[in-house]
């Protein structure tokens, strides 16, 4: 039953990152329609946040695995919470990074 409950909680969370880049990616992709910032800037940042997002994505493993495996419930928390917070940060680097340095 708890394995069950941990494969779903792995999947939803594939899912809603799945959703967000969905979302993210386009936002990304037209984030220069103005011409005013380099190309090689936007790329840049389109890597970061697919890198980003990947983390994130990876940080749904630990996270289910965490419900059936109470005796490394604890690390498997903390890595969750790691992949989460380097796979945010990169994503708002990477945005920060682009409309701050990108301009031509």
């Amino acid at each position: 039953m708890m394995m069950a409950l941990g494969i779903a909680v792995a999947v939803l969370w594939l899912l809603l990152c799945v959703v967000w880049a969905i979302l993210s990616i386009p936002g990304g992709l037209m984030a220069n329609d103005s011409g005013a910032f380099s190309i090689h800037a936007q790329m840049w940042m389109l890597a970061g946040l697919a890198i980003g997002q990947l983390t994130v994505a990876a940080a749904g493993v630990p996270l289910g695995l965490a419900i059936p495996w109470a005796e490394s419930r604890s690390s498997l928390l903390w890595t969750f919470a790691a992949l989460l917070a380097a796979g945010l940060v990169l994503q708002a680097a990477s945005v920060a990074g682009f409309f701050r340095f990108g301009r031509m």
